[in-house]
């Protein structure tokens, strides 16, 4: 992937590093370490000297890249901010002066001099951690050299023995192989990834993002969710249990033998999965309870039940599923039943809250570790209601 800027032209590769992940989790986790000005140039040397092994012709352009490891959420982002941050370091040179050389950047007091280079400390990190990089130079020369990556990174990209000992240890990190890539190579390995595991439409999803498709383009999934891009957006039905039941996609699940909660914690899985994975990648997603109407706001909805409650109902009762955790949340507030469910990470604290401040009287929670429903109404239940 390249691009050019008067008569300077920049072709963007990574070094891409598999790692042990399981040092990343657990009570003595680490994340990868960020390097100071010294070791960015050191850096940036080691991959200077395999690359210039592979394409001697290199040598007459130059190479930036950061002092940093990157999850491949944080690098394959709508308009690729990091390969940009990078790209500016250069925008104040004059081309007609270009001179070929290393030019890297460092971290200071662990922070890097722009937020753009910064590693999120709140991606979940996975095995494989890419560090960006930068080749300029003047503009046909650049093009030539993008097309020689493309063909020769996969079969001949590897990164040399001494360079990757010295990235474990500047890092801090345990590397199982460290090759050459360029995006486009990413790109072709993560929509092999997705697709081995079900997941092509939110390839599709991710890649309209990345090449700037205005769309509008319309997926749907295996289990029969519906998400389109458009202009920057993607736009996804948001269904409650009650109106997933009894007139969306449950419509035709049977009620007996706990089916429908089954069929409901799929649903809910797979479009969290698609959330989680979308918004990782710096993807807007807005949520809709029809095509036709505006967004939802917040971080969790309230939907008032036609269910009337017990006297013997619990105040709150959280309906969870499997690994998922809690789906939704049905709260007896006097003579109404309510349903609440989180739209985001962050939804499930803040019903809590809510909950808190607005239902009046001492709380009885109740964890039924199921999704309970009337099998007759095809609705949410309170614990104590007719299960």
């Amino acid at each position: 992937m390249n691009s050019t800027t008067q008569g300077t032209g920049f072709y963007r590769v990574l070094v891409a590093l598999e790692t042990d992940a399981a040092q990343f989790y657990g009570v003595n986790a680490v994340r990868p370490g960020l390097l100071g000005r010294s070791d960015s140039e050191q850096l940036l040397a080691h991959i200077a000297s395999d690359l210039k092994s592979l394409l001697p012709e290199i040598s007459r352009c130059s190479l930036i890249a950061a002092g940093a490891l990157f999850d491949q959420t944080q690098v394959l982002r709508p308009g690729f901010p990091i390969f940009k941050a990078l790209e500016a370091v250069s925008t104040k040179d004059n081309p007609e002066q270009f001179k070929p050389g290393l030019v890297s950047i460092g971290a200071s007091e662990g922070q890097m001099p722009t937020p753009d280079l910064q590693p999120s400390p709140d991606i979940p990190l996975g095995p494989l951690q890419l560090l960006p990089i930068i080749v300029q130079g003047p503009s046909n020369e650049v093009s030539e050299l993008g097309q020689e990556m493309e063909y020769r990174f996969m079969e001949e990209g590897q990164l040399s023995a001494h360079s990757a000992a010295w990235l474990e240890t500047a890092f801090g990190i345990s590397i199982n192989h460290a090759r050459l890539m360029t995006v486009t190579d990413m790109s072709a390995m993560l929509r092999m990834q997705l697709d081995h595991f079900g997941f092509l439409p939110l390839w599709e999803l991710l890649d309209a993002a990345l090449s700037n498709c205005t769309g509008p383009i319309s997926v749907r999934t295996p289990n029969g969710l519906e998400f389109r891009w458009e202009n920057g957006t993607v736009h996804s039905r948001f269904e409650t249990f009650d109106r997933w039941a009894t007139r969306g996609m449950g419509s035709r699940v049977a009620a007996e033998r706990q089916a429908l909660s089954a069929a409901y914690g799929d649903w809910t899985r797979e479009i969290r999965q698609y959330l989680t994975t979308l918004r990782a990648h710096g993807l807007d997603v807005q949520f809709h309870l029809d095509a036709e109407e505006s967004p939802l706001e917040g971080t969790f909805l309230m939907e008032l039940s036609e269910s009337k409650p017990g006297t013997g109902d619990s105040t709150i009762t959280e309906h969870s599923y499997s690994e998922l955790g809690t789906i939704a949340v049905t709260v007896r507030n006097k003579d109404r039943v309510e349903n609440y469910y989180p739209l985001c990470s962050s939804g499930l604290n803040d019903i809590q809250s809510h909950i808190r401040a607005h239902i009046p009287g001492v709380h009885s929670v109740a964890f039924p570790g199921t999704i309970l429903h009337d099998e007759r109404t095809r609705r949410l239940v309170p614990d104590g209601g007719n299960s």
